[in-house]
């Protein structure tokens, strides 16, 4: 029975719990020249078992994008003791395939040209990346639907059954399942990230936390004239592009978003994304703005914020704020979470920093796994109440303990003995939170995460215009099979042309006097088909 069946009906089924039984790591002693024979007896038993796992269960090939935090203490997701953990208890083994830094979206296109050469597993986010989406990418023949599997996906089908606002979220129109979705259990906090501002240098210079656009220009300049910043803000082209959140004071979005009457609109040719450009690029031609914005890359933008370099930025509470001040050696460094700006004292902004729905980024299975009864076996057990602990919390008397019935991390995630910040050794050791697979923000993690107070403020202040966000964002619909090539070769177009152009208005390189012909440009290349389409797809949505 497909999924979106199962959601009419209102099935309420509960969870699969069993026991985990968690055991520590022992360190082997270093071997002296007498033992050379034992040892290498003993690595090749090592080496047997090992072979013995991998042939008993069989093993898989997972193409997923590396978490940031995870990028700076392994080089591959397989040395992360949860990875470790739910590989021994599934008996399925994993061969992880991860794109260079900041090339995932360029790395999948090449995955899917491939064709023939496809991991068994992909863990993107389907509805965005793939042209036409998930359905299309079921009917092309790429990623297969789970329906036809649901009965060998017990826990899966009952934590979807018996939670029917996030199974809404996890089928196309059509109520095809097309992977296993990260489940976001905090519906509450939706923004995760957002603008950060060095709260220190505010201090030393009498300001406040500004919240209008002509605050913020006040601090970005006295960070210039009177800290030396020689890049007041910094930030990821892609964020830029996207989430920066100066665009929410002026109403509209950097895509597809609902105005106030419900009506899906195209942000980038409305009249106030004219606005928007203009105090950018105002910006820019004072050095306001980060010369290199269109070209730097994360670590470039971490050392601008702890090297003084920087003192806005937008960023994740997580591998932002908390990764920085750990890192930070300058006395008294400290930084806050800020609401998205608004024009005028009193206004409202239009959007969070960033809008999180129930069902995150997926991993699809490909039609090319060839080691289906395990794959299924292994991602099934995330929606255990066990696979979820194991995810979110480790192992029981290793990364927590149970107090008062809660799960507290022990101190090898919340004071690391290496130095790690709190966002690192998680990343390191569990999984918390990564999207791909399996249910993440739990609330306990969610404390506990947010080991600073500045954080736990800016998760609050992130979070200011939620509810407006709510109202504006458009929910992950989809496209039907008919419109999907229509769509992506529409917005193929004008996504290329639209980044390009915003870049070129804010650096100055095109004048703003030519914003005219920017939206002359966009209609031309069917923008108007591309709302409708997207129109039809809400309306399906609403109706699932």
């Amino acid at each position: 029975m497909k999924l979106k069946k199962l959601v009419a009906l209102g099935l309420s089924t509960g969870l699969a719990v069993s026991s985990l039984a968690a055991c520590g790591q022992k360190s082997e002693p270093a071997a002296t020249k007498g033992e050379s024979v034992s040892t290498e007896a003993a690595k090749a038993e090592t080496s047997g078992k090992e072979e013995a796992k991998a042939e008993a269960g069989g093993k898989f090939t997972y193409w997923v994008e590396m978490n940031g935090n995870a990028a700076t203490v392994v080089k591959d997701y397989g040395e992360i003791e949860y990875f470790k953990q739910l590989q021994d208890i599934t008996g399925v083994q994993i061969e992880f395939m991860h794109p260079p830094a900041g090339q995932a979206k360029e790395q999948f296109k090449l995955l899917i040209a491939s064709r023939k050469d496809l991991p068994d597993v992909i863990a993107a986010d389907w509805l965005t990346m793939y042209p036409g989406g998930p359905e299309k990418a079921v009917k092309d023949g790429i990623i297969i639907d789970l329906n036809d599997y649901i009965d060998q996906l017990p826990n899966y089908k009952a934590f979807l059954e018996s939670n029917p606002d996030y199974a809404k979220q996890a089928v196309t129109d059509e109520g095809t399942l097309f992977g296993f979705h990260g489940i976001n259990v905090d519906t509450e906090h939706p923004s995760d990230a957002g603008l950060i501002v060095r709260q220190d240098w505010l201090d030393d210079l009498g300001l406040k936390v500004p919240e209008t656009i002509d605050e913020w220009e006040n601090v970005l300049r006295k960070f210039k004239e009177e800290k030396g910043a020689t890049a007041p803000f910094t930030v990821l082209l892609s964020n830029f592009l996207i989430h920066n959140g100066f665009n929410s004071a002026y109403g509209v979005g950097n895509d597809f978003y609902l105005d106030d009457d419900g009506n899906i609109q195209y942000g980038p040719i409305q009249p106030a994304y004219k606005d928007y450009l203009t105090i950018l690029n105002k910006w820019y031609k004072e050095g306001l703005i980060d010369p290199d914005f269109a070209s730097i890359d994360n670590k470039t933008i971490s050392s601008n914020m702890i090297n003084g370099k920087s003192g806005v930025t937008w960023a994740y509470i997580g591998s932002g704020m908390g990764t920085w001040t750990n890192a930070a050696t300058e006395e008294g460094y400290k930084l806050a979470g800020c609401a998205n700006p608004v024009l005028n004292k009193g206004d409202e902004g239009t959007f969070t920093g960033r809008y999180k729905h129930k069902v995150m980024i997926t991993a699809a299975v490909t039609t090319n796994a060839k080691n289906l009864d395990g794959i299924l076996k292994q991602f099934d057990y995330l929606y255990t109440e066990e696979g979820k602990m194991l995810k979110n919390f480790g192992i029981e008397g290793v990364h927590y303990n149970m107090v008062d019935g809660k799960p507290v991390y022990t101190d090898l995630i919340l004071k690391n003995p290496d130095g790690l910040s709190v966002s690192e050794a998680m990343a390191k050791y569990i999984q918390c939170s990564y999207p791909a697979a399996g249910m993440v923000n739990l609330p306990e993690y969610q404390e506990q995460y947010y080991a600073l107070p500045e954080q736990k403020e800016a998760s609050v202040n992130f979070n200011t215009f939620a509810e407006n966000a709510k109202k504006h964002v458009l929910p992950p619909i989809t496209a039907n099979s008919d419109e999907s090539k229509e769509l992506a070769n529409i917005m193929s177009q004008i996504e290329i042309y639209r980044d390009e152009s915003i870049v070129a208005f804010i650096t100055g390189a095109t004048s703003l006097d030519e914003f005219d012909n920017f939206v002359k440009e966009i209609n031309n290349m069917g923008i108007e088909k591309a709302i409708e389409i997207k129109k039809a797809g809400l309306a399906r949505y609403n109706a699932r």
